[in-house]
């Protein structure tokens, strides 16, 4: 027999609803009294309404620079940037904030752009990476089965570099939050500068690098300074700063120019110079499309700048009638054609046209060849 003051069964037969809304119906007089002894844990709504809790205790930080790096592969975009990259890597340093980003092809190619951080800022800091950060993705962690962790080259370059790998759980990006957050970022402000301009949408990673070297030259509220000057101990400088996709008139090395050349042509400026004092812009009338310069003039007011169309050449088709020079027709058997009878209207751009009379008297010439057959005499043939 069921018992009908049973909590339990009550709990069931309402959906599993909480406590608190059963009691609330036994105060309306909605349903009967029922004995709340039996009332526990229910497996079930465990089940069916257990939730992710969000740890909010704050990590330890990083003390100095390259204790903690932070990594993360985003992608992949459409379109396929220039130079056929679909994804980008970033590297965060968790004491100074200070980020580096490269475009990726393929996420197989996180290993030799990881080597390549290494090795770069290992020399510059002369300190050594100790931990590295990140989610259990493929290029990172490997594979898990049921024999264990299989892990990639990825995890086993840090293994043998003694680098401590740290790996969020399946699931929780949140553990992850500093790369995460500044993907995030990056994106929001790549969206931003290419609305602002007129530049097609494959030069996201051009827009990509940029926004990285700006984030690194501004405050940011996880550190006191800005993360340029607690990685490199230098004040930032922002007077080469110009508007992405702003027009400019670039003066490239071209050392086969001509005397009367222009000295400039019309592009936009899409970034700044890695190792150089110059910026990048992209002229789209020129060869390689995407040139190094440190002579231009910006337009950053999108009012005075030049046009960057190739100028429209008018091309139109000119005849040339070529007299015909005048023989005797007497002796080429040729006669003029009597014009005479032909429109008016048509005579004025009719030109002279001579014909040939009929020849019929004239024998056909035959060659003199020697005809040998097409299957020599030394071959004997089975049909």
């Amino acid at each position: 027999r069921v018992d009908e003051n049973s909590s339990m069964l009550w709990h069931k037969r309402l959906g599993h609803i909480s406590k608190q809304r059963m009691e609330r119906l036994i105060k309306d007089d909605i349903l009967h009294n029922l004995d709340f002894s039996d009332f526990g844990t229910c497996v079930d709504c465990i089940k069916g309404k257990l939730t992710a809790k969000t740890r909010k205790e704050r990590t330890q930080r990083g003390q100095q620079v390259l204790e903690l790096v932070h990594t993360d592969i985003c992608g992949p975009f459409t379109p396929i940037a220039i130079g056929g990259y679909k994804y980008f890597i970033t590297f965060i340093d968790d004491f100074s904030r200070y980020g580096h980003v490269e475009l990726l092809a393929e996420k197989s190619e996180s290993l030799s752009v990881f080597q390549a951080f290494k090795a770069n800022v290992e020399l510059q800091k002369g300190k050594k990476i100790k931990a590295v950060r990140s989610d259990r993705g493929g290029e990172y962690y490997g594979r898990y089965d049921e024999t264990g962790r299989n892990p990639g080259p990825f995890a086993k370059f840090l293994q043998e570099c003694g680098i401590e790998a740290q790996y969020t759980m399946p699931g929780t990006p949140e553990q992850n939050g500093i790369a995460e957050r500044r993907n995030r970022t990056l994106l929001d402000m790549v969206r931003c500068m290419l609305s602002n301009s007129t530049l097609p949408d494959f030069l996201w990673g051009e827009a990509l690098r940029t926004a990285a070297y700006i984030l690194n030259q501004v405050p940011s509220k996880s550190v006191p300074k800005t993360p340029y000057e607690l990685w490199s101990g230098k004040r930032p400088s922002l007077r080469h700063f110009h508007v992405w996709g702003c027009r400019a008139e670039v003066r490239p090395y071209n050392p086969q120019s001509r005397k009367l050349d222009p000295k400039t042509i019309s592009g936009h400026f899409i970034g700044y110079c890695i190792g150089s004092r110059g910026s990048r812009f992209y002229c789209p009338s020129h060869t390689t499309r995407i040139i190094e310069s440190d002579r231009a003039i910006y337009f950053e007011d999108d009012h005075n700048g030049g046009s960057s169309e190739p100028r429209s050449l008018t091309l139109r088709e000119e005849r040339v009638v070529l007299p015909i020079p005048s023989f005797p027709t007497s002796a080429m058997g040729l006669s003029h054609i009597d014009v005479s009878s032909v429109d008016p209207e048509l005579h004025h751009d009719m030109e002279p046209m001579i014909v040939a009379d009929d020849v019929t008297d004239v024998q056909l010439r035959r060659s003199e060849r020697i005809r040998r057959p097409a299957i020599s005499d030394d071959y004997v043939v089975y049909l």
